[in-house]
């Protein structure tokens, strides 16, 4: 199975082969893995490589996944068929929604603030681990909807932003 996502303005693509039971043989951009991939629950995959597990926990939200990984969080856009690079106004989701449930930390951001790709938007707790949660492209800051303290719900929305188109 082949797939292509966008991690902000790169594509990134995925082919997929299961070898047997949790066995995969992944191919990520031409560079290849041998990968061991437990479901622990439709939204929790425990994933060893290389002799080192993780846990990756994935949700969707606007036809984005969101995938926590090590403390980082990264929001991948199914790429369409053909697409080409677009404007990141048009692919990327205004909602920064947490990927799984957990506790704010600490924000860096506030209402009105201009954010550029990378820059972290807030610190989120969850299974005694921190993920940086950072903007997917340059843009506005038009609400935050948490505050530091506050316990959130996968899925939730924390903080919205207006994305300027790339160009």
């Amino acid at each position: 199975m082949r797939v292509v996502f966008r991690y902000g303005d790169r594509p990134i693509t995925i082919d997929l082969q299961r070898r047997e039971d949790a066995r995969f043989a992944a191919s990520v951009d031409g560079r290849d893995y041998e990968i061991d991939a437990e479901l622990l629950n439709p939204a929790t995959v425990l994933l060893t490589l290389g002799g080192r597990t993780a846990t990756a926990y994935l949700t969707r939200r606007g036809g984005q996944v969101h995938v926590a990984l090590d403390g980082v969080t990264y929001v991948l856009t199914p790429e369409a068929s053909g697409a080409g690079p677009r404007d990141v106004g048009g692919r990327v989701s205004p909602e920064v929604t947490a990927p799984m449930p957990g506790k704010v930390l600490r924000l860096s951001v506030r209402e009105g603030q201009e954010v550029s790709a990378g820059d972290d938007l807030l610190i989120l707790e969850a299974m005694k681990m921190e993920t940086r949660i950072t903007a997917d492209g340059s843009g506005t800051v038009r609400r935050v909807l948490v505050a530091e303290g506050q316990m959130v719900d996968g899925g939730q929305v924390m903080i919205e932003i207006e994305y300027r188109a790339a160009g």
